[in-house]
C-alpha cells in the first residue's frame, strides 16, 4: 500500500489509483432491502411468495460480512461492519419469527434483521449506511427511495423480472392485473433501475438475452402498455453499471456426491424412507416400484413458473422415459387445504389431475417440501449415486 501511495505521488495514473483504492475498506454499514415475501431463518420456505431468495440472502450477508471483517482486519483498523436486513414485521407470523422486530442472523456478529420503519436505520446503525441493496422489484423500489432520501449508493439484485416469465405482459397488462398488479411492478423496476449505481446479474443471458430469447433487462428496453404509458428508452443493456456474478452455492452443504469423507451418511436411511418408503403420507405420496431405475429428480416451489407439473406431464407423455427413470419432484404442499397461495393450489390440483389422468402409480414420487437443507444437500448427492439427474425447470412450457 506504501509503495502504491509513492507511485500515486510520484506518478499517478489512474490504473495505479484504482488499485489503491481498491485494497481500501469504504464500506461498514451495509442495509440490504427485502419485503418480499415471509423473511426468516426458519420455517419460511414454501410460504406465500417465499423461497430461494431467502437462502440467497442469508448465504450472501454471512459472506459479506466475513469479507468486510477480513479487510478491516487486513488493514489494522478497528471498525465494527454493520448489516441490516430490512424487511415487513408481520404479525400472524405462522409459527416463524416474522413477527420479532429485531433478529440476530445466525453464524454472523454484527448481522441483523431490522422488521420496522426505515427512520430507525440510521438509529441503528448511528449514522446513514455506505451501502443500500435491494432485492426484487419491491425492495429495490424502496431501495431507490433510501439512496436518494439518504444520499447513498445503491445496487439492485432483481432475482427474476416477472416481465420476462409472462410473455407479451406488457401487451396484456390489464388482463393480470388484479392479480400481478403489473403496471406498479414494471414502473417500479424501471425506477429502481434507472437510479441503482450498479446492478448484480447472475449471466450475461440475464441482460442481452441469446440468439432466440430476448433477456429480462432487455425486455425493458422499449415496450408498451396500451392506455397507460410507452416505454421508449426503458433501460440501457450497454450501460457498465451491470455486474455479472453468479450466485454459487453454500459449498458447506452443496459439495460433489465424491467427497465421500464429507458425506453426511447418517442421513440416508432418512432419504431412502423419503424415496422408497412404502407408506404415503402428508410428506410423500407415489410409490417407485422398480429401485433398480435411475432418478430423474428436480427441486423446486411448487408454482406456475416453476413449472414442476410441465415436467410431471412431459415425463408421463414419454413411454420411453417411464421405461428408463423413476421422476422425483418435491415441493409444495400434497394437501391443496394446507396452501393460502393461489398459484400453489392451483399447481397441487394440477399435479393429482396428471397423476390420475397418466396413471404415474409405481413410477413417480412426490414429496412436500423440504426444510432440512443439509439433508437437502445430501438428497442431491444419493440421488447422485444412483446416476440420476438433476432437472432444472423453468418457463411456463416445456
Amino acid at each position: 500500500m506504501v509503495h502504491l501511495l509513492l507511485e500515486i505521488l510520484q506518478a499517478p495514473d489512474p490504473s495505479t489509483l484504482e488499485t489503491f483504492l481498491g485494497r481500501i475498506p469504504m464500506v461498514f454499514n451495509v442495509v440490504i432491502a427485502s419485503p418480499h415475501g415471509y423473511f426468516g431463518q426458519a420455517n419460511v420456505l414454501g410460504l406465500p411468495d417465499t423461497g430461494g431468495q431467502v437462502v440467497y440472502l442469508l448465504d450472501q450477508v454471512r459472506a459479506l460480512e466475513n469479507e468486510m471483517l477480513l479487510r478491516i482486519q487486513n488493514h489494522g483498523l478497528g471498525v465494527i461492519p454493520k448489516i441490516l436486513i430490512v424487511t415487513r414485521l408481520i404479525p400472524d407470523a405462522k409459527g416463524t419469527t416474522c413477527n420479532q422486530r429485531w433478529e440476530r442472523v445466525s453464524s454472523t456478529e454484527h448481522t441483523h434483521i431490522l422488521r420496522d420503519a426505515s427512520n430507525e436505520i440510521a438509529a441503528v446503525l448511528h449514522g446513514v449506511p455506505d451501502l443500500i441493496i435491494g432485492n426484487y422489484s419491491d425492495g429495490n423500489l424502496v431501495a431507490t427511495l433510501l439512496s436518494y432520501k439518504l444520499g447513498i449508493t445503491q445496487c439492485n439484485i432483481a432475482h427474476p423480472l416477472e416481465k420476462a416469465k409472462y410473455p407479451d405482459s406488457g401487451i396484456y397488462w390489464k388482463r393480470y392485473e388484479d392479480k400481478y398488479h403489473f403496471s406498479s411492478q414494471f414502473t417500479a423496476d424501471l425506477i429502481a433501475m434507472n437510479n441503482a449505481d450498479f446492478i448484480i446479474t447472475s449471466t450475461y443471458q440475464e441482460i442481452a438475452g441469446s440468439k432466440n430469447n430476448v433477456g429480462q433487462y432487455e425486455s425493458h428496453t422499449a415496450f408498451t402498455l396500451p392506455g397507460l404509458y410507452r416505454v421508449v428508452h426503458g433501460i440501457d443493456v450497454f450501460d457498465p453499471k451491470f455486474n455479472i456474478i453468479s450466485p454459487g452455492a453454500d459449498m458447506c452443504i452443496y459439495f460433489p456426491y465424491s467427497e465421500k469423507e464429507r458425506r453426511l451418511t447418517a442421513l440416508h436411511g432418512s432419504i431412502e424412507e423419503l424415496l422408497y418408503g412404502a407408506e404415503q403420507n402428508e410428506e410423500h405420496i407415489g410409490i417407485l416400484s422398480d429401485r433398480s431405475k435411475r432418478i430423474v429428480f428436480s427441486m423446486a416451489r411448487l408454482d406456475r413458473v416453476k413449472n414442476l407439473t410441465g415436467l410431471v406431464e412431459f415425463y408421463a407423455k414419454s413411454t420411453k422415459l417411464r421405461e428408463l427413470v423413476n421422476l422425483v419432484v418435491v415441493g409444495g404442499y400434497i394437501d391443496v387445504k394446507n396452501s393460502r397461495d393461489r398459484e400453489e393450489m392451483a399447481e397441487i390440483e394440477k399435479m393429482h389431475g396428471l397423476i390420475k389422468k397418466y396413471n404415474l402409480s409405481g413410477q413417480f414420487r412426490w414429496i412436500v417440501t423440504q426444510m432440512n437443507h443439509a439433508r437437502n444437500g445430501e438428497l442431491y448427492r444419493y440421488v447422485a449415486d444412483t446416476k440420476g439427474v438433476f432437472v432444472q425447470v423453468c418457463g411456463m412450457d416445456i
